[in-house]
């Protein structure tokens, strides 16, 4: 279905109101996608990437870089083969983690979408609405797993993505 709005529309998600509901479905596929792949907690990036490139079929290789301070922290590159996501070396772990994630949002998105660009594009070639995604992807996947390791320490669960009636009751927010 989103695969062929986005067909549609020239390779161009719409404007406006669209805007929301575009949001709307990428979390919902982000949280779809990070309860299959079922990462431990805390999530680690490494090896959420280690996951996500299992599920795709394509390795996702992480390369911290000194990059210029004026220009992009995070870089994608996608081949054929194998993506690498290039970050940046001097800033601090968290925002390391982020910019990865924000990486790894451009990733799903185009997946989701059936489509990516053909050449590497550095940040500020990407649209607008790439950004957007990445971003909102990026956010989801944060916040839904730290979201579920602090409901498995409440409520003492090795396993919180698996299903449960207790994981059904206890997470109402849930990845569903």
């Amino acid at each position: 279905m989103l695969r062929e709005a986005f067909r549609r529309r020239g390779g161009r998600w719409p404007r406006g109101s669209g805007d929301r509901r575009r949001d709307a479905e990428l979390r919902a596929h982000s949280r779809r996608l990070l309860h299959r792949l079922a990462p431990p907690l805390p999530l680690g990036i490494t090896k959420l990437c280690e996951l996500l490139a299992e599920q795709r079929g394509t390795p996702i290789t992480l390369l911290e870089w000194e990059l210029s301070a004026d220009g992009p922290f995070g870089v994608l590159l996608s081949r054929p083969d194998e993506d690498v996501i290039v970050y940046q070396a001097n800033t601090t772990k968290a925002h390391q983690a982020h910019i990865v994630l924000h990486e790894i949002g451009h990733i799903i998105a185009y997946d989701l979408a059936g489509e990516r660009p053909e050449l590497p594009l550095l940040r500020t070639c990407y649209s607008d609405r790439d950004e957007r995604d990445a971003e909102v992807v990026a956010s989801t996947l944060m916040h839904q797993a730290m979201s579920m390791h602090r409901q498995a320490q409440r409520y003492g669960l090795d396993e919180p993505w698996r299903p449960s009636v207790f994981g059904s009751l206890v997470f109402e927010d849930g990845l569903r």
